[in-house]
């Protein structure tokens, strides 16, 4: 796992006390049912963004930055990679893109790149399958620096993606076949992806899926600061982190948290490894299909007294349905495989017992 994920909470909160320090009160408008926890990470996010506007409202022009942005094809054992401007002729004029297939676009998190272990093992999933183009976007060198920078740099990196989607659907692609897969900060990328490609196009790409977006700066932003439902015709989220690295609020159409979406995961000891988590189990997804099943529930405290007001199930993503709307809540073990199939839908607490007692005839 990376540096970066251990460095973002204590960078938001220095980023808080700058804001506190220069005397500037920031608002943020919350859900009155918020905790307190939840209430203070929503104010930090607000004096984040304050932060951001004031420092980058007038930056000079990124065209020079924008072009180190790589577009990675896998294909089989084999991986190409073009520059951002020249990737639609390189996709288009080597008959590499397939129109008939549908395209999963992977998009990593703040201080990483698209090689690195986990967006590449996302990749490398969906290519075993032989049924869809298989993009990584690497944006190492825009989201790559200080925090607040790169997420002012997301938008941009969203854009320019946005951009090449809208190209492609030129070439004769179809719209909703497009699936933006986005870590982190990625998937903020990718609610922009979608955003612009609305703009451009006038209608929405298929599907956009969050892995514990980020919540430094995002948590209750304005929707078209960070990713929302309307940015693509399905986007759902999975929840590993929140409180610390991930986002606090739901954003999508179908949001899933996973043993109540953190802020910690079972068997993970820093933040960094709740935060990838979300990643992780989505990839496993893709191998072992519908091994996630959650439950909706108004909350993870109503699941825990496995109280959930209806029999609503949904599986969680690779095989995720496009109908699937609300809150739903699930567990997972602590190591691979994480997935408890129907199993993980309700919380069950069995006393301990030594398996050598299993053995013995007591009446």
């Amino acid at each position: 796992m990376h540096h970066y994920q251990v460095l973002v909470p204590v960078v938001f909160v220095l980023y808080h006390l700058v804001v506190a320090f220069a005397n500037t009160t920031p608002t943020v408008t919350t859900d009155s049912n918020l905790s307190l926890a939840e209430t203070v990470y929503a104010k930090l996010s607000s004096a984040c963004r304050a932060l951001m506007d004031l420092q980058y409202n007038s930056m000079n022009d990124k065209n020079d930055l924008i072009k180190t942005m790589k577009i990675i094809y896998l294909k089989g054992n084999t991986t190409k990679t073009f520059p951002i401007d020249t990737a639609y002729v390189e996709l288009t004029q080597l008959y590499i893109f397939d129109i008939t297939k549908q395209t999963k676009i992977i998009i990593h998190g703040y201080k990483d790149n698209s090689l690195s272990a986990v967006p590449m093992d996302l990749a490398k999933a969906y290519n075993e399958k032989k049924m869809f183009n298989v993009l990584l976007l690497d944006a190492e060198e825009m989201i790559g620096k200080w925090y607040v920078p790169s997420v002012h740099n997301a938008r941009l990196v969203g854009k320019r993606l946005g951009n090449l989607i809208a190209n492609l659907e030129n070439f004769g692609a179809n719209a909703e076949d497009f699936h933006i897969i986005g870590i982190s900060l990625g998937a903020h990328i990718a609610g922009w992806a979608g955003k612009y490609f609305r703009q451009y196009k006038g209608r929405s790409i298929g599907r956009i899926t969050g892995l514990d977006p980020a919540g430094p700066c995002f948590s209750y932003a304005l929707s078209d600061q960070r990713l929302d439902k309307t940015d693509a015709v399905y986007v759902d989220v999975i929840h590993s982190n929140r409180l610390v690295q991930g986002i606090i609020e739901a954003l999508g159409h179908a949001d899933f948290y996973i043993n109540g979406g953190g802020p910690g995961q079972p068997g993970c000891f820093i933040p960094s490894c709740s935060h990838l988590r979300a990643a992780e189990v989505y990839i496993e997804s893709i191998r072992i299909p519908k091994s996630f099943v959650g439950v909706q529930c108004k909350n993870w405290e109503q699941f825990q007294k496995n109280s959930c007001d209806k029999n609503d199930y949904a599986v969680l993503g690779y095989g995720s349905s496009s109908t699937a709307r609300g809150l739903y809540y699930l567990r997972t073990a602590s190591k691979y495989p994480f997935g408890l199939g129907i199993k993980g839908v309700t919380n069950v607490k069995k006393k301990a017992v030594d398996p050598w007692l299993t053995n013995l005839n007591v009446t």
